[in-house]
């Protein structure tokens, strides 16, 4: 198993820091003593974002922090602003967590971030390797690997498109991918992952477009996909999240296709509505919870400054446990990965809802992690 794989990277030994005013002797109690935690993040407006907020603020409540969320609207210029109008406070807070409209472009203003001697934690979008000395550690998604398990989805997909006598438009099928926006490099990662999963037996791309995250953008962009590709043949379509996918099942629909039987849907991770997973519309998915992204972020940063400001050097992957939230009582490591388990509903209705409540992750079942 892919995780198996990269756990291996995570026996390394700790790295310890200097210990400053903000350390503390380990008592393997999160006591945060009401400090602040500076929260610069995109709009809470995307329900992914705003599950993961919550999350975020469960995690600061059980460890006694004081969460701050400042928001922007997917706009690096914006989130540049005001991430120098918070280093200009007086005030600094005990954190800061970065989480980049534009992981690229926000570069210079992670840059002036770790220069304030405040700890500097990035979350959800991957450290650039020209970055990795500006955070002390990165906490949230593995989009590459998210894409991979999208890579396993397809895979499986195919080979229930031919048992039930589906017919390939072309060696491998034709398949069509919704990615997010440009210049959030979530998306990218996850095209690269589903390719590198799927490299052994690749599939015939016909299409890869830009759409967004949620259901109005992938109508929109499959939409105005369809009249230029449907004569070629569409076997499949794999979207970066449910929501795209979601949105494409109604584009086809409305020409006549059947999304179960004519094409199969699939994605990377669940988001918010799933609908089309629920009458096996869409073929399958990953659990990639907001909410337990939120609280693991804030965890590792609390863990961080429970256990002297030290971190561990590797890649460690919170375990997928089914029954019960995992304890998480040492320091955090450089890289801290959620899990996104392989979620294969099929193509009969009649058993998806079914195959979705025998889901549970971390004691709560897929509902829970999916749908806010």
């Amino acid at each position: 198993m892919l995780r198996k794989s990269i756990l291996a990277i995570a026996a390394s030994l700790m790295m310890a820091l200097p210990l400053s005013a903000n350390a503390q002797e380990p008592d393997g109690k999160l006591d945060g003593e009401g400090k602040e935690i500076v929260v610069l993040m995109p709009s809470r407006s995307n329900a992914y974002l705003a599950q993961w907020i919550r999350g975020a603020e469960k995690a600061a409540e059980e460890a006694n922090y004081k969460l701050t969320i400042i928001e922007n609207n997917f706009d690096q210029t914006e989130q540049d602003a005001q991430a120098q109008q918070r280093i200009n406070s007086p005030n600094q807070p005990v954190a800061y967590v970065w989480w980049p409209a534009d992981n690229q472009a926000g570069l210079a203003t992670l840059r002036r971030l770790s220069r304030t001697d405040v700890p500097v934690f990035q979350v959800n979008q991957a450290v650039r390797p020209e970055a990795e000395n500006m955070v002390v550690a990165y906490a949230g998604v593995d989009d590459v690997f998210n894409g991979q398990v999208g890579g396993k989805n397809a895979l499986a997909a195919r080979e229930a498109f031919l048992a039930q006598g589906g017919e390939l438009s072309s060696e491998g099928g034709n398949l069509v991918i919704l990615k997010f926006i440009p210049g959030y490099s979530a998306g990218d990662d996850r095209e690269r992952g589903f390719l590198e999963a799927t490299k052994d037996a690749p599939f015939n791309v016909v299409a890869s477009e830009y759409a967004g995250f949620d259901n109005a953008s992938g109508y929109k962009a499959m939409s105005q996909l369809i009249p230029s590709i449907r004569s070629g043949g569409i076997d499949f379509v794999y979207g970066g999240s449910d929501g795209p996918v979601t949105g494409a099942v109604q584009a086809l629909e409305e020409v006549g296709l059947v999304p179960g039987k004519d094409v199969l849907l699939f994605s990377a991770t669940c988001i918010a509505d799933i609908s089309a997973l629920e009458s096996a519309k869409e073929f399958a998915t990953g659990v990639q919870s907001a909410g337990l992204e939120g609280w693991f972020s804030i965890n590792v940063v609390a863990r961080y400054f429970e256990y002297g400001e030290t971190v561990e050097e590797g890649t460690f992957i919170a375990p997928d446990d089914a029954d019960a939230r995992p304890e998480f009582n040492s320091a955090p490591s450089k890289i801290n990965i959620i899990p996104n388990p392989q979620v294969v509903v099929g193509t009969d209705p009649a058993t998806a809802k079914d195959k979705l409540a025998e889901f549970k992750l971390w004691g709560e079942t897929f509902q829970d992690h999916c749908v806010y």
